[in-house]
């Protein structure tokens, strides 16, 4: 690594973490002079200072030298590491600025609502004063960078780290926002399941408010985040960039395992109700409704993002990487599809042969071990059955497209990974049979 990019680390890094102590010493020093308790006002003013006074003289020398290098170097306008300081100080206000408005909402609709404030997401114990000191100071500072910004893009020569950068933030925006928008989902679901035994009671009332307050401030921020990067589609290398893909791969992928494994949890439910285990319509519906809540906002994320994703490699010019990407999607999901109903199946024989052996009687603990064995199967083998076949059959394609499959990485590394598993898993459970039958012939166990 050149001697200069050490230098650059060391400046960026000693300024990121000077700016943000100098930040919130300010807040702390405003929230200490305008604070109600005085209780609590003599450490607090005293923290806040420190903070303040040792943090700005440190700041400021480091982040002079950045500015003074940065306008008299074109390498050090460009790099990489600036790009990340700017960006990653726009994070580091702007993600302050939207929890503490998410507090003052969720705080103020629970205390209309007549509940205490202690059960809102965030900044129970906080007041108003204290998240508009925030919010006001992260904006100020926001506003800065914002400008210095601005001022780099409209001066470089070499854009190229900047929109690298750039498009990592617009991503990081739209998860953060979108993991909002499903967690107010979830929170509003499970306050619905909740009505039939308890309408707008006490102890699902947070539920819904907390819920409420994510979407409102969630739901707009996730659509100008997806809105921006799907406008960034016009813009030069934004249309086939990795991040984006990846970032696609991920919700999908996520949005599959969630639905799958909440999916299992209501069927092993369902299985067990089924077979006799007591509970009432009211507690079925209870004990589901934190796979219910979870899997629907889940899966509209994996359907839409999943629709994104294949929308997205369709558009990619040469037909071997298409196939290729497909091919990613699916083997992992086989992969998946693969392991669950291996655990179902070897589940389901284990109960079957302590049954027919008369190791177990039928009862609580047989029960929920065949509805976890059926549930995990039901689970795991549609998706292998849906995702296998597929990938087989075009590998067993003539000509170039079934040349390709055959020699893809990607399905080398599933067939040496399933028999890899395969090899060492029969080993370790031979060996234990042996060892079994010896202890028992050798008398050291009946």
């Amino acid at each position: 690594v050149p001697m200069h990019t050490i230098r650059r680390l060391y400046f960026y890094a000693v300024a990121f973490i000077t700016f943000e102590v100098v930040l919130w010493g300010l807040i702390g020093l405003l929230r200490s002079i305008l604070s109600t308790q005085v209780s609590a006002g003599g450490d607090a003013l005293a923290r806040a200072l420190s903070l303040t006074l040792v943090g700005v003289p440190i700041f400021a020398l480091h982040w002079m030298w950045a500015q003074r290098t940065s306008a008299a170097d074109e390498e050090e306008h460009s790099s990489t590491l600036r790009a990340v300081f700017l960006y990653g100080a726009l994070l580091a206000t702007l993600i302050p600025i939207t929890q503490n408005a998410l507090a003052l909402i969720d705080r103020t609709f629970i205390s209309l609502a007549g509940l205490d404030s202690i059960l809102a997401i965030l900044g129970g114990s906080q007041t108003w004063v204290d998240n508009l000191i925030a919010i006001f100071m992260n904006a100020i500072a926001a506003a800065y960078f914002i400008r210095v910004l601005r001022r780099d893009w409209t001066s470089l020569t070499d854009t190229e780290n900047f929109a690298d950068i750039r498009r990592l933030y617009r991503y990081l925006w739209l998860l953060y926002s979108l993991l909002m928008v499903i967690f107010g989902a979830q929170q509003i679901i499970r306050f619905l399941l909740y009505i039939p035994s308890n309408l707008l009671g006490q102890m699902s009332r947070d539920l819904f408010i907390n819920g409420l307050s994510l979407l409102l401030v969630g739901a707009p921020l996730w659509y100008f985040s997806w809105k921006t990067c799907q406008d960034a589609l016009l813009q030069k290398g934004e249309p086939n960039s990795l991040l984006r893909l990846g970032v696609l791969y991920l919700l999908a992928l996520a949005g599959v395992a969630t639905v799958l494994s909440m999916g299992g949890s209501v069927v092993d439910m369902c299985l067990r109700w089924a077979l006799g285990e007591s509970m009432t319509a009211s507690e079925f519906v209870s004990r589901v409704s934190g796979a219910i809540s979870v899997a629907l906002p889940l899966g509209v994320v994996w359907a839409y993002y999943g629709r994104w994703l294949h929308h997205d490699i369709n558009t990619f010019g040469d037909e071997s990487r298409r196939d290729g990407l497909r091919r990613l999607y699916y083997y992992i999901l086989s992969l998946a599809g693969l392991v669950a109903a291996f655990v179902g199946m070897a589940l389901l024989v284990s109960f079957i042969l302590d049954v027919l052996v008369g190791r177990q009687i039928w009862g609580a603990d047989l029960r929920l071990r065949v509805s976890a064995a059926i549930a995990t199967l039901v689970v795991g083998l549609p998706l292998w059955l849906m995702t296998w076949p597929r990938m087989q059959a075009q590998a067993l394609l003539q000509g170039s497209v079934g040349e390709f499959a055959r020699r893809s990485v990607v399905r080398k590394s599933y067939l040496y990974l399933a028999l890899f598993a395969s090899v060492i898993g029969g080993m370790i459970s031979a060996v234990t049979a042996v060892f079994r039958l010896l202890q028992a012939a050798l008398g050291s166990q009946p």
